[in-house]
């Protein structure tokens, strides 16, 4: 039997900082060098493709690199490579002291009669001289290409979009204000004692077994089913009972999860309770037409690009030495996670997808068109799995799935381990379920499912909730442990077929980070990583070109939905893949975004939008209690239009913080607190002069500060925010 093991990772006990490794100095004077080297041999060569990609970058979707297009794949390929080398984490990262030990791992060791070792991308990469001179030439094709408008101004302004449709603004992650409120988290161990159990994965089988680690321990397990029927099918679950089992018990295949008991000795109490899930490789095999990428979607709910930078240094120094691709202007385009996952996930806006998908309603879901359905008819495998089962995505006050959506889903697991298990509640979060944390049994499941899958093609998401959405710092609780999981994937091989999305829904939608001046663009600016094969990246150079462009464009989920219909047709051409019913302007982002889109042309209605130029208005400004007044009056004539919201106090103004005008239109946004409850409640209005009346949807608007306790009266999803009971 042999076990494999992983680099483990530091964890920094200091606050993150900006600063670089000095080693950077050696590493430009290289740079400096290398490029006269270049200049001298290939002048010509590099002045001509100058020329056509500067010409490209600022030419709109339709007119591409011509001639960079052109260059050899090797090129391609070895100048995303020598990024690697530039931005190696060991060598820049201000957090590479071991300041405590990192996290325990969960990984699943194998065994295997004849090992074999599989090759990764970063053992296949290794570049000669020759190929690092080459892909300078094309580095300094492309730095030396530059946006119309800068993304940092002449009076230090940043920006992650500046377009003449777009000023995004780049707030300071870590500025004063938001240090003071941050408090980092270290990796939380739920469980100190030794393991009376491993579960161990053959690979050359596809088999598990559990070894018992103590002699003369007796164990037994509770095999988890999925039992809920009409009403409550996603909602009920049932344990067998417990089962005895020998020492390197093979897992049946019909059991994907189980609770387990041990004793060390038969007439003792039970020592250890432990909870394992099991995904087993499927046996019919679906002939590919060509080559196909698998997909993975890792999530995590509530985590803005800033909050991200602040609070997994790690994980971020990680994702930019290596091959992932960010996109800086990501908007979310509504409130919370549900509409944010279905225009991902269906193409559709909140509207649509409550009519067409029914969620409130017995087997609505089942036939939405949820995109997981469209790689399962090109024969991938698929999986869904989510924490926090009260309030995950498809069954907070809904009626989830009449049937598993997926051939792997964790629902079942997680409803039985929250019940059964003893919990640790963090910040309001079952953080700990046993000896493990929340997350860790949805990205342990999202390990297992790609390992014993990835001889085939597969469509994997993973969402968490539990370290993550009601506090901001919590986040900094798994940095170290995410990039763990990140390079299972790679050791693993999964990361040489799967194109990795990396990605959040939002940022923080009420507390004290989204009080602060920069909490209007920290709610709507989720982070996004995208991750694609080394293959793809030879084989389609221009898609890695957009998605570079794209880096600094605004783009929103309706694009991510576009372009996960793209993966499935990668040699399909743009004008004939099929756009969202949710914005027919989106596409896929292996396509270039006009860099003079707008918030409308992406999707994003006004009150999301984060292209924001505001002036605040003085106090003393006339419109500010009368938009106010109509403003709580509009709220409440929405909440008593609601069957089943009849306890909802009627709300009245409280205080007006202030009133902000979006550049020289008749948009305003307005801060107020209501009273009772103090709710602390942000909007976008228009403002009619003539009038002078508002208009207002009422449910864009957003409710800053924690509610869930003041609305348990109301059995209405859409008042939850507004309710004061």
């Amino acid at each position: 039997m042999s076990t494999i093991k992983y680099q483990l990772i530091p964890v920094d006990e200091g606050e993150p900082i900006e600063t670089k490794s000095p080693q950077w100095i050696g590493k430009v004077c290289f740079l400096c060098t290398a490029l006269f080297v270049i200049v001298f041999y290939c002048l010509s060569s590099v002045e001509d493709q100058l020329e056509s990609s500067t010409q490209g970058y600022a030419a709109t979707s339709g007119s591409h690199l011509e001639i960079s297009l052109k260059t050899s794949t090797l090129n391609s390929r070895i100048s995303s490579r020598l990024l690697d080398i530039l931005q190696d984490p060991s060598t820049m990262s201000p957090w590479t002291e071991i300041i405590e030990p990192s996290p325990p791992i969960v990984e699943y060791p194998t065994e295997s009669e004849n090992e074999e070792e599989f090759p990764t991308e970063a053992q296949l990469e290794e570049s000669t001289t020759l190929q690092v001179l080459s892909s300078l030439e094309q580095i300094l094709t492309e730095t030396t290409t530059k946006a119309s408008y800068p993304l940092e101004t002449a009076s230090g302004e940043k920006y992650f979009v500046n377009s003449p449709k777009c000023q995004m603004r780049h707030p300071d992650p870590f500025a004063s204000n938001i240090r003071k409120i941050y408090r980092k988290h270290h990796y939380i161990v739920c469980d100190r004692s030794p393991d009376m159990i491993t579960v161990n994965f053959n690979d050359t089988t596809g088999t598990y077994r559990l070894h018992k680690n103590e002699d003369n321990s007796t164990c037994c397990y509770k095999r988890i089913l999925r039992v809920g029927v009409r009403t409550m099918a996603d909602h009920k679950y049932k344990l067998l009972p417990c089962e005895q089992f020998p020492q390197d018990f093979q897992v049946p295949t019909e059991v994907t999860s189980m609770i387990t008991e041990c004793r060390k000795s038969p007439h003792e109490k039970v020592s250890q309770t432990d909870a394992f899930s099991f995904v087993h490789p499927g046996k019919d095999s679906v002939p590919a037409l060509g080559k196909r990428p698998s997909v993975l979607l890792w999530g995590i709910d509530s985590v803005s690009r800033m909050n991200f930078q602040l609070t997994m240094p790690l994980m971020y120094e990680y994702l930019n030495g290596q091959h992932w691709n960010e996109l800086q202007g990501y908007n979310k385009m509504g409130d919370n996670t549900f509409p944010n996952l279905m225009a991902l996930l269906t193409g559709f806006n909140k509207t649509y997808a409550n009519e067409r998908c029914r969620p409130s309603q017995v087997g609505g879901l089942d036939a939405c068109p949820l995109v997981w359905k469209d790689f399962k008819a090109q024969g991938y495998t698929t999986a869904f799995a989510e924490d926090w089962s009260k309030f995950s995505t498809f069954d907070f006050m809904s009626r989830g799935f009449r049937s598993p959506p997926t051939d792997v889903y964790g629902r079942p697991m997680i409803l039985a381990l929250e019940k059964e298990l003893r919990k640790t509640m963090i910040a309001d979060m079952p953080f700990c379920m046993g000896r493990r944390s929340s997350g860790e049994y949805i990205y342990d499941l999202g390990v297992q499912f790609t390992r014993a899958n990835r001889n085939r093609t597969f469509f994997g998401m993973f969402w968490t909730n539990t370290f993550s959405h009601n506090d901001f710092s919590m986040p900094s609780a798994m940095d170290a442990r995410m990039v763990q999981y990140m390079r299972s994937l790679d050791k693993n091989g999964i990361m040489d077929n799967t194109i990795i999305i990396f990605f959040s829904d939002h940022g923080s939608r009420f507390g004290q980070l989204r009080k602060l001046d920069s909490g209007f663009l920290e709610e709507r600016l989720p982070f996004f990583y995208m991750r694609v094969p080394r293959w793809i990246r030879e084989k389609y150079p221009e898609f890695m070109q957009n998605l570079r462009a794209n880096r600094n464009r605004l783009t929103s989920p309706y694009d991510i939905h576009a372009t996960l219909k793209h993966i499935l047709r990668l040699d399909t051409p743009a004008e004939q893949l099929p756009r969202p019913e949710g914005c027919p302007t989106c596409h896929s982002v292996f396509e270039e975004v006009d860099s003079s889109r707008n918030c409308s042309q992406a999707g994003i209605d006004e009150h999301w939008c984060g292209c924001d130029s505001f002036t605040e208005l003085p106090s003393t400004d006339t419109r500010m209690g009368a938009m106010s007044t109509q403003l709580v009056e509009a709220i409440n004539e929405f909440v008593a239009g609601k069957k089943g919201a009849e306890k909802c106090h009627h709300l009245r103004v409280g205080r007006v913080v202030s009133l902000q005008q979006r550049g020289n239109t008749n948009a305003y946004l307005l801060q107020l607190y209501a009273q009772p409850g103090n709710a602390f409640f942000e909007a976008t209005v228009n403002w009619d002069p003539e009038t002078q009346r508002i208009s207002i949807r009422v449910p864009s608007i957003s409710r800053l500060d924690y509610y869930s306790y003041q609305s348990k009266c109301t059995s209405v999803k859409e008042t939850k925010k507004f309710c004061i009971c």
